[in-house]
């Protein structure tokens, strides 16, 4: 926490530069909702993020969610996604209050998943990768403070797990194909501290 909190100070010293927009430093926070996966149910969860823009028209996002849903009123699945997206402007434009900024993204996370039963707390669990890509838009409230909302899709590098039910029982096991997808729909309230060059 303290070096967050210096990293912040460093960055807000930088604020004469900030109408450069390569080098801009953002923080945010994030709610996801994970839509059309395996067990039906939405999940929603929370997270955070930064940003690190490279030229113009050429953003990152560095982000970690965690996600939960309900499997068929049985148990619950959980996600957790610690990954990276670029993100590219193909209108570039100054960052103007009131105004909306489109951009493409695509890139790629590491992500833990674990399905257990209600009943007897027993499941499954995975480690994997995934890549997504997707669109979005900013919305700049001012100078500072902008709104994002994305939607991509997940594709994961990894063995699915698999949960259905039969007669009141949950059954989980890994699948032995080697893809499983879902739709992401990421909305997040960012800060721009300042400049790092």
């Amino acid at each position: 926490m303290p070096l967050l909190f210096c990293l912040i100070l460093l960055c807000g010293s930088t604020a004469a530069a900030e109408d450069k927009p390569s080098g801009q430093f953002e923080l945010g926070g994030r709610t996801t909702a994970s839509l059309f996966n395996s067990e039906s149910a939405a999940g929603y969860g929370t997270g955070g993020q930064f940003r690190i823009r490279f030229l113009e028209s050429l953003n990152s996002e560095w982000f970690a969610d965690y996600i939960t849903n309900d499997v068929k009123t049985l148990g619950m699945r959980e996600d957790a996604h610690i990954g990276w997206s670029v993100m590219f402007y193909p209108f570039a434009q100054p960052y103007t209050v009131g105004a909306f900024t489109p951009y493409l993204l695509a890139g790629h996370c590491f992500d833990y998943t674990r399905i257990v039963r209600y009943s007897d707390r027993g499941g499954e669990e995975r480690l994997s990768s995934a890549v997504q890509a997707g669109l979005g838009t900013h919305y700049h409230l001012n100078d500072r403070f902008n709104l994002s909302l994305s939607a991509q899709y997940m594709l994961h590098l990894g063995n699915d797990i698999h949960a259905s039910a039969n007669a009141g029982a949950l059954t989980i096991q890994k699948a032995n194909h080697a893809f499983e997808g879902h739709l992401l729909m990421t909305f997040s309230l960012n800060y721009r501290v300042g400049n790092l060059w």
